[in-house]
């Protein structure tokens, strides 16, 4: 090192082209190259990160920089991605057509009204746990190799359900399931994130739910066939781990962690895998590099609760935490894990409960397919307001068929209600969660992002775990009708929150957002209208 603190390295270009330098503690740089093009001007190294040098000759025959990169495999590992969240949806919506099996059967395995309320509800504990204590060692071991461990365990959870006659053993493993189901919807989207570029990554990652909505299709449309629930299990544990297993061992790790890890050469790879050939994929990994040297230690787990302490984060944190909490009482929830059980409470001859269940689930996956059209043409505002209310609407409307039930008048006769509040429920319902899930990306910076979002998850399936565990008390305590007409508050009540308390993000930067709340004095903005 000279007085100056100017540092010469003599180094090699590997095959791509691309040029790693060795790691040291200490800041370095160097100024512009001699004669011979080995001495190189970079910024700060660390340990962590190896360094692409822009200005490296592109390789021959690679066209320029401004290509726009292939979409097959990006597509391709969105796929495999969405595969395994197939397995979430399998997952939480199995109680929703095993409940007659479970509690009507002469199965050596019987569940009264409240161990019903604690099947359906544990997975959501475990998936909280999983959000949380799952959620970090992915930063260590990358996604897709926590994906290939966590896919065989949910599989072996999933054997141990199917096998057992011990109520406490199905509970565990339930409980189980449920730790991979955090894992694997906190990992799967991070994977797809990172592996996608810029111009489709938002669409990739929204894709995803129609994958999860298409499990809860798939457990109640086998509901209908002759399987026993310990059959359906077994079915259930097969499509959704071994076909993303099987792929996942096919595509290549997320290029950002790989670059996080100093494995450039492998980073590369995958971009090339992901991006083409004709892409200028040494660009976009000097990007990366660049970004990750100038945020050394952003994604530690401490860091990023540091973070928390901003007023603006903590307010947004803390008001999505009720949200998530709050809207688990909406009734989606329980719907889809009760789903059964409602539709036999209608006690409606002129459609069968089983069928009358896959309908919702088909105005689950449609829902979904409406949500990716209509989410970037118009406002994250309307697309939470006005689904929510519509969603609270047909609860209010479905509580009134069972009042109308329970008093013998003549509204309890329409038999085409419950199935129609239902399916428009669920397709309402699930276009309101996922805005809600965008905007929560949208208003926490990056260095907050993993963290809190692993805290958000949490917190939606904890309120998951409180609205299943609750259900058959609240409707024991005061009907049908009185628990839908709770749910149906609540939706009214997201729609208040908001309407208040949640600025408009769509076509707006996060720095326009941050700097807008703290000129109001760090209060979410109440003067935002949907564009």
């Amino acid at each position: 090192m000279s007085k100056n603190g100017i540092v010469k390295h003599s180094c090699e270009r590997n095959k791509e082209g691309i040029v790693n330098i060795a790691f040291t503690e200490d800041p370095i740089s160097t100024k512009a190259g001699s004669a011979d093009g080995n001495t190189l001007e970079i910024g700060k190294v660390s340990r962590r990160s190896s360094v692409v040098v822009e200005g490296v000759s592109a390789a021959a025959g690679q066209k320029s920089s401004d290509e726009i990169p292939i979409y097959r495999t990006q597509i391709l590992g969105m796929a495999v991605a969405a595969l395994a969240y197939v397995g979430i949806g399998t997952i939480s919506g199995f109680s929703g057509g095993m409940l007659p099996l479970l509690t009507e059967s002469d199965d050596d395995l019987h569940l009264d009204k409240y161990r019903v309320g604690l099947f359906t509800s544990v997975i959501n504990l475990g998936a909280a746990a999983g959000c949380i204590v799952g959620g970090f060692p992915h930063v260590m071991v990358g996604h897709r190799s926590y994906l290939l461990v966590a896919l065989p365990l949910s599989m072996a959870a999933w054997i141990i359900l199917a096998l057992s006659h011990d109520i406490w053993v199905v509970l565990s493993a339930r409980t189980f399931l449920g730790f991979t189901m955090g894992v694997i919807v906190f990992t799967s989207s991070k994977y797809v994130a990172e592996c996608a570029h810029d111009s489709v990554r938002e669409k990739l990652v929204n894709a995803l739910e129609t994958s999860r909505q298409f499990g809860y299709l798939f457990v109640y449309a086998v509901s209908c066939s002759d399987l026993s629930w310990r059959e359906l299990a077994l079915v259930c544990g097969c499509v959704s781990t071994i076909l993303p297993f099987i792929g996942f061992l096919y595509v290549p790790s997320a290029p950002k962690w790989l670059a996080t890890h100093g494995r450039v050469d492998h980073a590369y790879d995958s971009l090339m895998f992901f991006r083409g050939p004709n892409y200028d994929s040494r660009k976009e990994l000097n990007g990366i590099l660049d970004k990750l040297s100038k945020t050394e230690g952003a994604d530690s787990a401490l860091y990023q609760l540091r973070q928390l302490k901003d007023p603006i984060i903590l307010r947004f944190v803390v008001l999505f935490a009720f949200i998530h909490f709050a809207s688990q009482f909406n009734g989606n929830v329980v719907t889809g894990a009760y789903a059964i059980y409602i539709f036999k409470a209608a006690d409606v001859s002129s459609i069968s409960p089983y069928m009358s269940m896959v309908i919702v689930g088909l105005a689950r996956v449609l829902s979904t397919l409406f949500y990716l059209v209509e989410v970037e043409r118009v406002g994250r505002k309307p697309l939470v307001i006005v689904p929510f209310f519509l969603a609270g609407a047909c609860l209010f409307v479905l509580g009134a068929f069972f009042y109308a039930q329970a008093t013998g008048a003549a509204f309890g006769e329409q038999e085409w209600v419950p199935v129609t509040t239902l399916s428009f429920f669920s397709f309402f319902s699930n276009i309101g969660f996922p805005v809600l899930n965008l905007t929560r990306g949208e208003l926490l910076p990056p260095v907050a992002r993993s963290t809190g979002g692993a805290i958000l998850y949490a917190t939606y399936y904890l309120g998951g775990f409180a609205a299943s565990l609750s259900f058959s008390y609240i409707v024991s305590a005061i009907g049908l009708h009185g628990t839908f007409w709770i749910y149906c508050f609540v939706n009214i009540l997201v729609v208040v929150v908001d309407y208040l308390d949640l600025p408009e993000t769509r076509g707006r930067s996060l720095e326009e957002i941050m700097e807008e709340q703290r000129h109001e004095g760090a209060s979410p903005s109440h003067h935002d209208h949907a564009s």
